[in-house]
């Protein structure tokens, strides 16, 4: 099938901006071909809010998961709904008096939602923890989704090859790296990093898709099984990257225990040392 990230500029704040832009991107992606499309973290929204109040004035509710209520999240269904593409996309969610940074997953008569696990800095003090990581079981292939920062932690990108996703999702936000830029070898940022290393090590399809402009990185990617990279954005430039994905391969490299090391030779026994460690009991 075929996948597409759209990486653009978000207006921080500005909501019906955000929801015409991330319109726009989803029609384009289903005229050039792709059966699903990746946009950034907070699509709706943006993630630089003078205070939380207004974040919760922004933030969009789920409600019951066949009639949308956020605005945006409606006009992605029917995007949806009318060309048959599925989409995968961060929102800022309001539950009550909380604050959720979470991404989407919306196609034709289909809703699923995630909410972030890890936050950087000052997020924690903004969103709640979203509490598990999901599996998205869609007519096109089995979908994990990481929020930008969670695809720091190995661990969770593990948690979702175990449980059977075929494709990772990444909406990001990811701003200037603190690798210097001399040192980016062949312009890669540590949000590609990351998704090549996702990938090789799970032997799974990783597509992200990352905020253009005011200092985001773009370097939107998509990357195979075993670490090559499909497509790859620009730095700077709004643009619709795609590439064909064999999600049969997925199932084909986890199989081959001999020759693939990622599930065939991983050793829990182990790993039970570090888990004992977290929860503070003495290792043998």
């Amino acid at each position: 099938m075929r996948v597409a990230c759209a990486q653009y500029a978000i207006r921080d704040g500005v909501g019906v901006a955000n929801l015409e832009r991330s319109t726009a991107a989803i029609l384009d992606a289903a005229r050039a071909g792709a059966e699903l499309v990746v946009l950034p973290e907070l699509a709706n929204s943006g993630c630089d809010f003078p205070s939380r109040e207004s974040a919760l004035s922004i933030a969009e509710k789920v409600g019951d998961t066949k009639i949308l209520d956020g605005p945006t999240l409606r006009a992605w269904q029917e995007a949806a709904t009318e060309t048959g593409i599925f989409v995968v996309a961060g929102f800022l969610e309001r539950d009550g008096d909380f604050l959720y940074n979470s991404a989407a997953v919306v196609g034709p008569d289909f809703f699923g939602r995630y909410r972030k696990t890890h936050f950087w800095d000052d997020e924690k003090l903004l969103y709640e923890p979203g509490s598990n990581l999901p599996i998205f079981e869609t007519p096109l292939c089995n979908i994990g989704v990481l929020v930008c920062y969670d695809a720091w932690f190995p661990e969770a990108a593990r948690t979702l090859a175990l449980r059977g996703a075929d494709l990772l999702c990444v909406p990001a936000n990811a701003p200037d790296d603190w690798v210097p830029e001399g040192r980016r070898w062949g312009g890669l940022t540590m949000l590609n990093v990351h998704a090549i290393s996702h990938a090789n090590a799970n032997r799974l399809f990783v597509a992200c898709a990352n905020r253009v402009g005011d200092g985001y990185l773009g370097r939107s990617s998509i990357v195979d099984t075993t670490g090559g990279v499909l497509a790859f954005g620009s730095a700077t430039e709004e643009e619709l990257i795609s590439a064909e994905i064999d999600v049969e391969r997925v199932l084909r490299e986890k199989q081959l225990t001999k020759r693939s090391h990622t599930f065939g030779d991983r050793n829990p026994d182990v790993y039970e040392e570090l888990r004992s460690a977290e929860a503070g009991k003495p290792t043998s």
